[in-house]
């Protein structure tokens, strides 16, 4: 015998089952649980944040790590690892005092870069030198007596900065001499200049401006000098420290 069922029965069967998709195909359609599509994730109360190599290595580090602060609240720090568990960055001080300080070390754990946490500004290493002392009353070795622009001084460039700060020395020889000094590269750019010096002068500057090429690009600077038309005697010009420079 065959079920005599109402058709509004089958309808709302029907209904029930398409419902019923629907819900499943919302439950499908919920993000990974390993991502975050909106919003943001918060870690607090003590919490850490790790990342661990399968052999057991955590190359990352976020958190409450020791050792405390002297007053005994914990301290807080993020901490970076090789693969082969050597330290590489962190910012995290080993006695838990406070400021801390931002630090990369190489493999063999000599810190290599640093800031200065008690100044609040600069580096504590790398330690940096310049060995362009000059004397108070020394003229330039190397003179031109041209009109024309002439190349006076070379100097090896690596470049890490885009830009240069040249500082300088510079004479023109007597009362009746003027004339203009610049730095220019290899191809004849001017980097930083024309700087005017007066008559007569014997003074120390600086000049600075963009040097061409790509990253870490070896090539040579090069003073330049030139006397203004109708003087009797020469301008020379040494080059002092030289810095790479930000924009």
């Amino acid at each position: 015998m065959t079920a005599n069922v109402p058709i509004d029965l089958l309808d709302r069967l029907r209904a029930v089952e398409d419902k019923l998709r629907q819900i499943e195909g919302r439950t499908q359609q919920r993000p990974a649980q390993n991502q975050v599509t909106g919003g943001g994730v918060t870690i607090s109360k003590g919490g850490t944040l790790s990342v661990v190599t399968p052999n057991g290595q955590t190359v990352l580090y976020i958190g409450a790590i020791g050792p405390n602060h002297p007053d005994g609240t914990a301290q807080f720090g993020t901490v970076f690892r090789r693969e082969d568990g050597s330290a590489a960055m962190a910012i995290w001080d080993g006695a838990g005092a406070s400021p801390q300080p931002l630090a990369i070390w190489d493999r063999a754990g000599n810190t290599i870069i640093a800031d200065d946490r008690m100044a609040g500004q600069g580096l504590a290493r790398p330690y940096l030198s310049t060995d362009a002392w000059f004397g108070a009353t020394e003229v330039p070795a190397y003179t031109t007596s041209s009109t024309s622009w002439t190349t006076l001084q070379h100097l090896i460039w690596y470049k890490q900065h885009p830009r240069v700060e040249a500082n300088f020395l510079a004479r023109c020889s007597d009362a009746t001499t003027s004339g203009q000094i610049q730095l220019i590269d290899d191809a004849n750019n001017v980097v930083a200049g024309p700087a005017d010096i007066a008559a007569g002068a014997f003074l120390w500057g600086s000049v600075t401006g963009a040097v061409s090429g790509g990253h870490e690009t070896r090539f040579s600077l090069h003073w330049q000098a030139r006397v203004t038309p109708g003087s009797t005697g020469s301008i020379g010009v040494r080059g002092l420290s030289t810095f790479g420079i930000q924009s």
